[in-house]
């Protein structure tokens, strides 16, 4: 019965101050994790929009959108929940205090009720709640935060995925949960180029 578990969880893996930089790129990313349940490989998959360049004491804004899961369905499982995904504060940049949103109008309805994102120790960390039956799909809702460009001139501001988390009900065994966490801790989501203000 475990063994069947592992097949199924991991299919749910799926401001303040002047803001100055360039218009923001959309990228579709796709990293490879490592889990403690399921097949050796999985992925974390988002689309994430952050500037290219930012100058240095100015904010910006990030938005992680999240992608369909496909279809969730085992033998024995009754629902999953409790998705929950952190992303590392890039090192050179300062969360703007109550900047962190859920987008509104994102996401698909069986997850956006409870649906909550918020800085935390250096980690943005977001959560779905809500009980995904089997059988069904959902799509996170959006989220978006925003930073202050604090690094030096030349500094690169690394975006990046740092832990996956999902718990999944089954009959007999009750919740189990999973984490995930990237094979390639060193590569980034996404960067932003620190570039000097105009002159006076």
């Amino acid at each position: 019965m475990l063994s069947g578990l592992k097949a199924w969880m991991l299919a749910a893996v799926a401001g303040a101050g002047a803001v100055s930089a360039l218009p923001s790129a959309s990228t579709a990313v796709r990293a490879p994790m490592v889990c403690s349940r399921g097949p050796s490989e999985q992925w974390f998959n988002a689309t994430v929009t952050l500037p290219r360049t930012v100058e240095q004491g100015a904010t910006y804004t990030v938005r992680i959108d999240g992608v369909p899961s496909g279809k969730i369905a085992h033998f024995g499982l009754y629902n999953i929940h409790d998705m929950a995904t952190d992303y590392a504060v890039p090192a050179g940049a300062k969360f703007v205090a109550g900047s962190a949103r859920v987008v509104a109008g994102t996401g698909t309805a069986n997850v956006v009720t409870g649906a909550r994102v918020w800085n935390e120790g250096g980690l943005i960390r977001s959560v779905l709640t809500d009980h995904v039956p089997s059988g069904s799909s959902y799509t996170p809702p959006s989220i978006e935060f925003q930073l202050e460009a604090a690094a030096p001139v030349g500094a690169s501001l690394a975006l990046r995925f740092v832990e996956y988390r999902v718990t999944a009900n089954a009959i007999f065994v009750g919740d189990v949960a999973t984490t995930c966490n990237p094979v390639l801790k060193s590569s980034p989501l996404g960067t932003t180029l620190v570039t000097a203000p105009p002159s006076p």
